[in-house]
Protein backbone atom coordinates (compact mmCIF):
# COMPACT_ATOMS: atom_id res chain seq x y z
CA UNK A 1 0.00 0.00 0.00
CA UNK A 2 2.91 2.65 0.79
CA UNK A 3 4.64 1.69 -2.22
CA UNK A 4 0.92 2.94 -4.08
CA UNK A 5 0.59 5.97 -1.98
CA UNK A 6 3.91 6.69 -2.86
CA UNK A 7 3.37 6.02 -6.65
CA UNK A 8 -0.08 8.09 -6.53
CA UNK A 9 1.81 11.24 -5.11
CA UNK A 10 4.43 11.11 -7.69
CA UNK A 11 2.16 11.02 -10.71
CA UNK A 12 0.11 14.03 -8.78
CA UNK A 13 3.15 16.20 -8.68
CA UNK A 14 4.29 15.21 -12.12
CA UNK A 15 6.28 12.05 -11.17
CA UNK A 16 9.75 11.11 -12.75
CA UNK A 17 10.12 10.86 -16.29
CA UNK A 18 9.02 6.98 -16.56
CA UNK A 19 5.62 7.65 -14.92
CA UNK A 20 4.74 10.42 -17.30
CA UNK A 21 5.97 8.62 -20.48
CA UNK A 22 2.46 7.89 -22.83
CA UNK A 23 2.48 3.60 -22.89
CA UNK A 24 1.96 4.70 -26.86
CA UNK A 25 3.09 7.19 -29.04
CA UNK A 26 0.28 9.61 -29.99
CA UNK A 27 -0.45 12.06 -32.66
CA UNK A 28 0.11 15.74 -32.37
CA UNK A 29 -3.19 17.26 -31.83
CA UNK A 30 -2.73 18.96 -35.22
CA UNK A 31 -2.78 16.16 -37.14
CA UNK A 32 -5.62 14.16 -35.20
CA UNK A 33 -9.10 13.92 -37.60
CA UNK A 34 -11.73 16.94 -37.05
CA UNK A 35 -14.31 14.14 -35.28
CA UNK A 36 -15.95 15.19 -31.76
CA UNK A 37 -13.44 13.67 -28.86
CA UNK A 38 -14.66 10.49 -27.20
CA UNK A 39 -15.78 11.60 -23.29
CA UNK A 40 -12.52 10.68 -21.20
CA UNK A 41 -14.42 7.67 -19.44
CA UNK A 42 -15.52 6.37 -22.70
CA UNK A 43 -11.75 5.57 -24.22
CA UNK A 44 -9.42 2.91 -22.97
CA UNK A 45 -6.58 4.37 -20.33
CA UNK A 46 -3.38 4.73 -21.13
CA UNK A 47 -0.59 2.64 -19.07
CA UNK A 48 -0.02 5.52 -17.40
CA UNK A 49 -3.97 6.07 -16.23
CA UNK A 50 -4.41 2.82 -15.55
CA UNK A 51 -1.92 2.99 -12.60
CA UNK A 52 -2.87 6.08 -11.30
CA UNK A 53 -6.46 4.61 -11.42
CA UNK A 54 -5.24 1.79 -9.61
CA UNK A 55 -3.61 3.76 -6.99
CA UNK A 56 -6.90 5.54 -6.77
CA UNK A 57 -8.29 2.62 -6.10
CA UNK A 58 -6.47 1.73 -3.36
CA UNK A 59 -6.47 4.96 -2.15
CA UNK A 60 -10.48 4.20 -1.00
CA UNK A 61 -8.95 1.74 1.48
CA UNK A 62 -6.79 4.80 3.60
CA UNK A 63 -8.31 6.76 6.15
CA UNK A 64 -9.64 10.47 5.06
CA UNK A 65 -6.50 11.94 6.86
CA UNK A 66 -4.63 10.17 5.05
CA UNK A 67 -6.23 10.57 1.12
CA UNK A 68 -7.31 13.40 1.04
CA UNK A 69 -4.22 15.20 0.60
CA UNK A 70 -3.51 12.72 -2.40
CA UNK A 71 -6.78 13.37 -3.94
CA UNK A 72 -5.86 17.45 -3.54
CA UNK A 73 -2.51 16.65 -5.73
CA UNK A 74 -4.01 14.92 -8.05
CA UNK A 75 -6.59 17.66 -8.94
CA UNK A 76 -4.42 20.28 -8.91
CA UNK A 77 -1.54 18.73 -10.81
CA UNK A 78 -1.65 17.65 -14.35
CA UNK A 79 -3.22 14.39 -14.97
CA UNK A 80 -5.59 13.55 -17.28
CA UNK A 81 -9.38 14.32 -17.23
CA UNK A 82 -10.14 10.51 -16.81
CA UNK A 83 -7.84 10.56 -13.37
CA UNK A 84 -9.15 13.60 -12.15
CA UNK A 85 -12.72 12.15 -13.05
CA UNK A 86 -11.74 8.98 -11.08
CA UNK A 87 -10.36 10.78 -8.02
CA UNK A 88 -13.58 12.98 -7.34
CA UNK A 89 -15.32 10.08 -6.98
CA UNK A 90 -13.01 8.60 -4.15
CA UNK A 91 -13.19 12.26 -2.83
CA UNK A 92 -17.17 11.86 -2.68
CA UNK A 93 -16.44 8.91 -0.56
CA UNK A 94 -14.43 11.01 2.52
CA UNK A 95 -15.96 12.15 5.68
CA UNK A 96 -15.82 15.61 5.91
CA UNK A 97 -16.22 19.28 5.32
CA UNK A 98 -13.15 20.17 3.12
CA UNK A 99 -13.81 17.21 0.98
CA UNK A 100 -17.08 18.33 0.29
CA UNK A 101 -16.39 21.93 -0.64
CA UNK A 102 -13.93 20.52 -3.00
CA UNK A 103 -16.19 18.81 -4.72
CA UNK A 104 -18.97 22.10 -4.32
CA UNK A 105 -15.99 23.97 -5.93
CA UNK A 106 -15.41 21.18 -9.18
CA UNK A 107 -19.34 21.32 -10.00
CA UNK A 108 -18.26 24.39 -10.84
CA UNK A 109 -15.42 23.71 -13.28
CA UNK A 110 -15.04 25.02 -16.77
CA UNK A 111 -14.13 21.22 -17.95
CA UNK A 112 -17.84 19.76 -18.73
CA UNK A 113 -16.58 16.66 -17.79
CA UNK A 114 -15.39 17.26 -14.72
CA UNK A 115 -18.41 19.48 -13.85
CA UNK A 116 -20.28 16.62 -14.56
CA UNK A 117 -18.53 14.47 -12.72
CA UNK A 118 -18.27 16.46 -9.25
CA UNK A 119 -21.97 17.21 -9.74
CA UNK A 120 -22.80 12.55 -10.27
CA UNK A 121 -20.14 12.47 -7.46
CA UNK A 122 -22.19 14.31 -4.66
CA UNK A 123 -25.38 12.51 -5.31
CA UNK A 124 -23.47 9.49 -4.80
CA UNK A 125 -21.96 11.09 -2.00
CA UNK A 126 -24.87 12.10 -0.32
CA UNK A 127 -24.04 14.76 1.80
CA UNK A 128 -27.02 16.64 2.54
CA UNK A 129 -25.58 20.12 2.45
CA UNK A 130 -24.03 19.22 -0.84
CA UNK A 131 -27.12 18.25 -2.27
CA UNK A 132 -28.91 20.96 -1.13
CA UNK A 133 -26.24 23.26 -2.31
CA UNK A 134 -27.06 22.04 -6.03
CA UNK A 135 -29.92 23.86 -6.06
CA UNK A 136 -28.20 27.19 -6.82
CA UNK A 137 -25.82 25.22 -9.57
CA UNK A 138 -29.24 24.36 -11.03
CA UNK A 139 -30.99 27.80 -10.82
CA UNK A 140 -27.95 29.07 -12.58
CA UNK A 141 -26.78 26.75 -15.12
CA UNK A 142 -27.38 25.80 -18.55
CA UNK A 143 -29.54 22.86 -19.77
CA UNK A 144 -26.72 20.47 -19.43
CA UNK A 145 -26.16 21.98 -16.02
CA UNK A 146 -30.00 20.90 -14.92
CA UNK A 147 -30.17 17.89 -16.38
CA UNK A 148 -26.51 16.67 -14.33
CA UNK A 149 -28.03 18.06 -11.08
CA UNK A 150 -31.45 16.47 -11.29
CA UNK A 151 -29.63 13.56 -12.20
CA UNK A 152 -27.47 13.47 -9.05
CA UNK A 153 -30.52 14.44 -7.02
CA UNK A 154 -31.88 11.09 -8.70
CA UNK A 155 -28.98 9.13 -7.42
CA UNK A 156 -29.57 9.91 -3.81
CA UNK A 157 -33.00 9.98 -3.52
CA UNK A 158 -33.68 13.30 -2.85
CA UNK A 159 -37.45 13.88 -4.38
CA UNK A 160 -38.52 17.25 -2.43
CA UNK A 161 -35.99 19.33 -4.86
CA UNK A 162 -36.62 17.75 -8.02
CA UNK A 163 -40.73 18.99 -6.99
CA UNK A 164 -39.78 21.66 -6.47
CA UNK A 165 -37.84 22.62 -9.73
CA UNK A 166 -40.97 20.53 -11.68
CA UNK A 167 -43.46 23.20 -9.64
CA UNK A 168 -41.56 26.47 -10.03
CA UNK A 169 -39.82 25.56 -13.94
CA UNK A 170 -40.46 28.08 -16.39
CA UNK A 171 -41.47 26.32 -19.79
CA UNK A 172 -43.12 23.09 -19.95
CA UNK A 173 -39.83 21.17 -20.77
CA UNK A 174 -38.63 22.26 -18.01
CA UNK A 175 -41.26 21.04 -16.19
CA UNK A 176 -40.93 17.47 -17.86
CA UNK A 177 -37.72 16.93 -17.59
CA UNK A 178 -37.95 17.17 -14.02
CA UNK A 179 -41.55 15.56 -14.07
CA UNK A 180 -39.54 12.61 -16.06
CA UNK A 181 -36.83 11.99 -13.42
CA UNK A 182 -39.83 12.07 -10.61
CA UNK A 183 -41.29 9.25 -12.75
CA UNK A 184 -37.73 7.45 -12.83
CA UNK A 185 -38.05 7.79 -8.86
CA UNK A 186 -41.18 6.21 -8.07
CA UNK A 187 -42.49 9.35 -6.60
CA UNK A 188 -45.90 8.76 -6.99
CA UNK A 189 -47.35 11.24 -4.26
CA UNK A 190 -45.30 14.27 -5.92
CA UNK A 191 -46.50 13.56 -9.43
CA UNK A 192 -49.93 13.34 -7.93
CA UNK A 193 -49.91 16.50 -6.47
CA UNK A 194 -48.22 18.16 -9.67
CA UNK A 195 -51.33 16.35 -11.34
CA UNK A 196 -53.80 18.01 -9.05
CA UNK A 197 -52.30 21.44 -10.12
CA UNK A 198 -54.28 23.26 -12.90
CA UNK A 199 -52.66 23.17 -16.31
CA UNK A 200 -50.81 19.58 -15.43
CA UNK A 201 -47.71 19.25 -17.58
CA UNK A 202 -47.98 16.94 -20.63
CA UNK A 203 -45.28 14.70 -19.61
CA UNK A 204 -47.17 13.47 -16.09
CA UNK A 205 -48.49 10.72 -18.08
CA UNK A 206 -44.97 8.95 -19.09
CA UNK A 207 -44.25 9.65 -15.52
CA UNK A 208 -46.90 7.56 -14.38
CA UNK A 209 -46.19 5.18 -16.65
CA UNK A 210 -42.79 4.77 -15.67
CA UNK A 211 -43.60 4.81 -11.94
CA UNK A 212 -46.46 2.13 -12.44
CA UNK A 213 -49.09 4.24 -11.50
CA UNK A 214 -51.77 2.78 -12.86
CA UNK A 215 -54.42 4.57 -11.12
CA UNK A 216 -53.26 8.07 -11.98
CA UNK A 217 -53.35 6.71 -15.42
CA UNK A 218 -56.77 5.16 -15.25
CA UNK A 219 -58.06 8.58 -14.00
CA UNK A 220 -56.43 10.36 -16.48
CA UNK A 221 -57.94 8.05 -19.01
CA UNK A 222 -61.24 7.73 -17.80
CA UNK A 223 -61.55 11.83 -16.85
CA UNK A 224 -62.80 14.77 -18.99
CA UNK A 225 -59.89 16.04 -19.93
CA UNK A 226 -57.75 16.64 -23.17
CA UNK A 227 -58.82 14.11 -24.98
CA UNK A 228 -55.09 13.40 -26.62
CA UNK A 229 -54.43 13.35 -23.17
CA UNK A 230 -56.83 10.62 -22.36
CA UNK A 231 -55.80 8.72 -25.44
CA UNK A 232 -52.49 8.30 -24.40
CA UNK A 233 -53.19 7.63 -20.70
CA UNK A 234 -54.81 4.88 -22.10
CA UNK A 235 -51.87 3.41 -24.61
CA UNK A 236 -49.23 4.21 -22.21
CA UNK A 237 -51.51 1.51 -19.88
CA UNK A 238 -49.54 -1.08 -21.10
CA UNK A 239 -45.72 0.19 -20.20
CA UNK A 240 -47.10 -0.96 -16.87
CA UNK A 241 -46.02 -4.85 -16.68
CA UNK A 242 -49.31 -6.08 -14.44
CA UNK A 243 -51.61 -8.16 -14.65
CA UNK A 244 -54.09 -5.31 -13.69
CA UNK A 245 -52.63 -3.28 -16.07
CA UNK A 246 -53.22 -5.39 -19.18
CA UNK A 247 -57.22 -6.20 -17.39
CA UNK A 248 -57.75 -2.42 -17.32
CA UNK A 249 -56.41 -2.66 -21.29
CA UNK A 250 -59.10 -5.32 -21.79
CA UNK A 251 -61.69 -3.88 -19.60
CA UNK A 252 -61.25 -0.13 -21.62
CA UNK A 253 -61.36 -1.45 -24.97
CA UNK A 254 -64.51 -3.75 -24.14
CA UNK A 255 -66.27 -0.42 -22.56
CA UNK A 256 -65.57 2.16 -25.13
CA UNK A 257 -67.41 3.37 -27.93
CA UNK A 258 -64.67 5.24 -29.21
CA UNK A 259 -62.84 4.02 -31.83
CA UNK A 260 -59.38 5.81 -31.02
CA UNK A 261 -60.15 4.66 -27.66
CA UNK A 262 -60.42 0.72 -28.74
CA UNK A 263 -57.40 1.59 -31.13
CA UNK A 264 -55.05 2.39 -27.57
CA UNK A 265 -56.20 0.16 -25.65
CA UNK A 266 -54.78 -2.53 -28.18
CA UNK A 267 -51.78 -0.72 -28.94
CA UNK A 268 -51.59 -0.77 -25.16
CA UNK A 269 -51.80 -4.51 -25.60
CA UNK A 270 -49.48 -4.69 -28.24
CA UNK A 271 -46.89 -3.10 -26.18
CA UNK A 272 -47.77 -5.12 -22.95
CA UNK A 273 -47.27 -8.04 -24.94
CA UNK A 274 -50.67 -9.80 -23.57
CA UNK A 275 -51.85 -12.04 -26.67
CA UNK A 276 -53.83 -14.46 -24.78
CA UNK A 277 -56.38 -11.02 -23.64
CA UNK A 278 -56.35 -9.92 -27.83
CA UNK A 279 -56.98 -13.28 -28.50
CA UNK A 280 -59.98 -13.37 -25.86
CA UNK A 281 -61.30 -10.23 -27.45
CA UNK A 282 -60.80 -11.84 -30.97
CA UNK A 283 -63.06 -14.50 -29.80
CA UNK A 284 -65.62 -12.64 -28.32
CA UNK A 285 -65.72 -9.45 -31.34
CA UNK A 286 -69.21 -9.26 -32.85
CA UNK A 287 -68.09 -8.11 -36.45
CA UNK A 288 -65.94 -9.17 -39.27
CA UNK A 289 -64.47 -5.83 -39.24
CA UNK A 290 -63.77 -6.40 -35.44
CA UNK A 291 -61.64 -9.48 -36.12
CA UNK A 292 -60.08 -8.58 -38.64
CA UNK A 293 -58.55 -5.59 -36.66
CA UNK A 294 -57.89 -7.96 -33.83
CA UNK A 295 -56.61 -10.62 -36.31
CA UNK A 296 -53.55 -7.36 -37.46
CA UNK A 297 -52.51 -6.65 -33.45
CA UNK A 298 -52.54 -10.25 -33.17
CA UNK A 299 -50.18 -11.27 -36.35
CA UNK A 300 -48.12 -8.07 -34.67
CA UNK A 301 -47.50 -10.01 -31.68
CA UNK A 302 -45.90 -13.30 -33.52
CA UNK A 303 -46.87 -15.87 -31.13
CA UNK A 304 -49.16 -18.81 -30.53
CA UNK A 305 -52.52 -17.04 -29.99
CA UNK A 306 -52.05 -15.49 -33.85
CA UNK A 307 -51.45 -19.46 -34.78
CA UNK A 308 -54.73 -20.22 -32.85
CA UNK A 309 -56.39 -16.97 -34.29
CA UNK A 310 -55.34 -17.83 -38.44
CA UNK A 311 -56.24 -21.69 -37.74
CA UNK A 312 -59.71 -21.08 -36.25
CA UNK A 313 -60.23 -17.97 -39.33
CA UNK A 314 -59.36 -20.68 -41.98
CA UNK A 315 -61.59 -23.00 -40.51
CA UNK A 316 -59.75 -25.01 -37.87
CA UNK A 317 -61.70 -25.04 -35.40
CA UNK A 318 -64.80 -22.65 -34.47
Amino acid sequence: MKLILTTLAALAIGGPAWAQAPAKPTKPAAAAKPAPAAKPAERTPTGDEELALAALEGLMSQSSDRALPIVKKVLAGSQTTLVKQRALFVLSQIDGAEAQQILLQAAHSSDAALRGEAIRAIGIGGDPKSLDALLDHYKAGDSAVKAEVLQAWMIAGRKEPVYEVALNAKSEEEANEAIRMLGVMGAADELRKLADRPNPASGLVEAFAISGDLASLKKYAEGTGNREVRIDAVRKIGIIDSAEARTALRDIYTRSTDPEMKEAALQGLLISGDEQGVLALYRSAKTAEEKRALMRYLSMMDGEAALEAIDEALGGRK
